[in-house]
């Protein structure tokens, strides 16, 4: 977004500070830029450029933004570098490493489609099916990540063969031959772009394979030729390891024999070393000793490797030294020629690819191969345009690039548009209408936003812990006149989680239970399934399963399940007495699972209120999400007070995931209130809550004693809202305001970090917050795999309900 001062984004201002601060290093006896003159209408620096090399630096940049084929990778890293949002999340995919996410691998993935259809222009005078074909596989793979994030389990090889008889059928075959079942026509926007239809096929053995397949049979054990070898590198971008094995069942698909498909695993390896920024050399060395089973690979391959590292600089192997060293014509030939091509000119892309197109073997495939792996080496910007008249190819490819650099990077997207793109078929059963982010338009949005709630959460509380029970006073004597504005260790380490974060990752399992069987069943809402999970709580407190189980014992001998599994919970943080109490008497059967009509206890605690966030995932509608999370609630604390305040905080979570701003929430929340007996405290509460936020006057004296103290739940969740009204969304405002009073600072940030979190998302919440909360990386599982559960498609995989039973 551009600001209106100088007409430049955040980002390019960063890079200009950034270059004034470079040029200042190098040159610190210098004069000061001029940039750094005070502007026409204040003392401020200047930001905009100062001179002609910032305005060429600007254009560069922008030209780069725009064009993402003429981008380095060096520009992708750059500009992550000196963004403004929050570092991304790692994924589990083929553009990340140890270090995290890389967006240079996305460029240099991009590279490594252009190269291919640099060179195959190249060698053919136009771009043919060995690009189109790799196009297609590349939409396959798309699909079938977007398919495993949306579903929880997927099948990549059967995608990849969808997208490649979708390009079967771009080369004139009609769709009831390209496939064994025809249901419609081919779905998706690849299939649709015209430009990349076309009637010429030079290497049969594909179209021939697919064909076959397409009647029933399989692959020919016989096919050994290139053609598939280039396929291998999409299988680079679905995760860093086992690659070998992805890329050769790729190959395998069309190429039955070891000669077609192994080498496929080998460019695989190569292009995920070079995403990952290795050499080109080391790319092509760690490719062959990935070579599986090690015994069979070929000689020629580390005798081509070795003649073109050792090639005299500036030599390139001419047709008579590649023709000398293998005929060149199945696939591992093939790779054995590109490997000695690339080795021996690894920065020359125009003298590699005239080689690739000069010997008596498969031209085509050497080049396309060649074009990869440079391609991949040295990022788009590196790799000339192919010649005029391609436009529209191009754009098909650039576009595919972008989308697979979005799909496996940190930020899918999961919008109703992305899935017509990238259609994944529908789930093997219709998914309940009752899911609320089911019912969420904004999909990636709602699950950052329940993301958020859970981590606002359990940050809160570990911030407010050292100083729940302190009085103001004391609190500022200790921190400052400012008070408590970051994790202090209090005696342990920083960031510990306390019990009502526990027990929210416990009510949080058992709403996931219930969902996996409401699917098989009528489970009218979570409560026994999150009693049985507070049982399995209990447990982690040091009570065996025997004693804790109660009634749950008949049909779970053992405490089962993901969570319960983590070592670290079990840990006593000082639990609430009535949460203790109800389910000690619970599991000895001497009371009944609390209701709001049978309550087991007449405590308001503030123990009970965050419990009920999860509530906000169970439905669509926000009356009965309040009604959920008061049976949630009343599990434990009997009094209309508790279980009240618990009903409402879910019920803002649920209206702040479907975006509405907080205050409009609120209005809501109090008219859903009035309709329930005895809620006159909390309304009372919430009332105050809004009208201290609308004064500038509001102190914590005035919290304590207009509201309370937050030992109830009711006072909790009137300063918890109080400081998320006041904040707006930002969270390092936010949660000072919610701890720093006299009371249960612990429960009061909880409140407010749920409410800030739920309202801004996760992806707002500082990088600081979350590394140094304790099992901050379970938390994040946990409320993404409830994500998963709630959202259209839940996960139909095996051990889905290992992790999570129906119990």
């Amino acid at each position: 977004m551009k600001d209106s001062r100088d007409g430049l984004t955040e980002a390019e201002r960063a890079l200009l500070a950034a270059y004034r601060e470079r040029r200042r290093a190098a040159a610190p006896d210098a004069a000061p830029a001029t940039a750094a003159e005070p502007g026409p209408e204040s003392g401020a620096p200047r930001t905009g450029p100062a001179d002609a090399d910032e305005r060429v630096l600007l254009e560069r940049w922008r030209s780069w933004r725009d064009r993402p084929l003429t981008r380095p990778p060096w520009f992708a890293a750059l500009r992550q570098r000196i963004g403004t949002d929050p570092a991304p999340p790692v994924p589990a995919t083929g553009l990340a490493d140890d270090s995290g996410y890389r967006p240079d691998a996305a460029s240099r993935f991009a590279g490594m489609l252009l190269g291919a259809a640099s060179a195959e222009h190249a060698a053919t005078g136009r771009i043919g099916e060995r690009t189109t074909a790799l196009l297609f596989a590349l939409e396959g793979v798309i699909r079938a990540h977007t398919a495993l994030r949306a579903h929880g389990a997927t099948d990549l090889t059967t995608f990849v063969l969808n997208g490649l008889q979708r390009w079967l059928h771009t080369r004139g075959v009609p769709w009831q031959d390209c496939v064994a079942e025809p249901a419609g026509e081919p779905d998706g926007w690849l299939v649709e772009q015209r430009e990349l239809h076309g009637d010429t096929v030079d290497d049969r053995a594909l179209l021939t394979a697919l064909t076959r397949i397409a009647a029933g049979g399989r692959a020919s054990a016989h096919a050994a030729g290139a053609g598939a070898v280039p396929l291998g590198a999409v299988a680079a971008l679905w995760s860093g390891s086992e690659v070998f094995g992805t890329a050769a069942n790729l190959a395998a698909l069309t190429h039955g024999h070891p000669d077609g498909n192994r080498p496929a695993g080998a460019l695989g390896v190569a292009i995920s070393l070079l995403l990952r920024g290795n050499p080109l050399t080391a790319a092509l060395d760690g490719a062959l000793a990935a070579w599986e089973p090690a015994d069979s690979r070929p000689a020629l391959l580390d005798r081509a490797l070795h003649l073109g590292s050792t090639s005299p600089v500036g030599f390139v192997p001419g047709a008579a030294q590649l023709d000398a060293m293998s005929p060149g014509r199945t696939g591992t030939e093939a790779l054995a020629a590109a490997l000695r091509i690339t080795a021996a000119c690894p920065d020359d892309f125009t003298a590699a690819i005239a080689a690739a197109t000069d010997h008596a073997g498969d031209t085509r495939s050497t080049a396309v191969l060649c074009g990869q792996l440079l391609g991949a080496a040295h990022g788009p910007a590196a790799i000339p345009l192919p010649g005029t008249g391609k436009p529209a190819v191009l754009a098909a490819l650039e576009r595919l690039a972008e989308d697979a650099a979005a799909e496996f990077g940190p930020y899918p997207d999961e919008s109703e548009e992305w899935l017509r793109r990238y259609p994944v078929g529908a789930p093997a059963h219709e998914p309940d209408r009752r899911r609320s982010l089911h019912a969420v338009p904004r999909l990636a949005a709602s699950r950052d936003r329940f993301l958020g709630a859970v981590l606002g959460c359990a940050i809160g509380e570990a911030l407010g812990t050292p100083v729940a029970g302190d009085s103001w006073d004391e609190i500022r004597d200790r921190h400052g006149p400012q008070g408590l504005r970051n994790y202090v260790p209090a005696g342990h380490p920083a960031g510990r989680l306390g019990s009502d974060t526990q027990l929210l990752l416990f009510s949080l399992e058992g709403t996931i239970r219930a969902g996996v069987s409401r699917r098989s069943g009528d489970v009218p809402d979570p409560s026994r399934h999150i009693q049985h999970a507070y049982q399995r709580w209990l447990h982690t407190q040091h009570l065996s399963w025997g004693r804790a189980a109660g009634e749950f014992l008949k049909h779970t001998p053992a405490p089962d399940g993901w969570l319960v599994g983590h070592r670290a919970l079990f840990q006593t943080r000082n639990p609430g007495r009535t949460m203790m109490r109800t389910l000690i008497a619970f599991a000895k059967g001497q009371q009944p699972m609390g209701t709001p009509e049978r309550p087991v206890s007449d405590s308001q605690g503030s123990t009970a209120v965050m419990r009920a966030v999860p509530a906000a995932l169970w439905s669509s509608d926000p009356s009965e999400v309040f009604r959920v999370g008061q049976n949630t609630a009343a599990l434990t604390h009997g009094d209309p007070v508790a279980y009240l305040s618990a009903g409402t905080l879910a019920f803002l979570v649920s209206r702040l995931l479907d975006g509405r701003e907080l205050a409009a929430a609120v209005d809501e929340a109090l008219d859903e209130l009035s309709g329930h007996r005895g809620h006159q405290d909390v309304t009372r509460k919430v009332s105050a809550a809004v009208r201290y936020a609308a004064s500038a006057e509001t102190t914590p004296t005035h919290l304590e004693s207009g509201i309370g103290n937050g030992w109830s739940a009711a006072d909790a969740l009137g300063i918890g809202l109080y400081a998320a009204l006041v904040a707006d969304g930002d969270i390092d405002v936010a949660l000072p305001l919610a701890v720093n009073h006299s009371g249960n600072s612990a429960t009061t940030g909880a409140v407010c970090g749920s409410l800030v979190g739920a309202q801004s998302g996760a992806a707002k919440i500082p990088d600081r917050w979350r590394t140094e909360l304790e099992l901050h990386d379970v938390i994040e599982q946990l409320a993404h795999d409830a994500s998963l559960e709630f959202g259209p498609h839940p996960p139909e995989a095996a051990d889905w309900t290992t992790r999570y039973p129906p119990t």
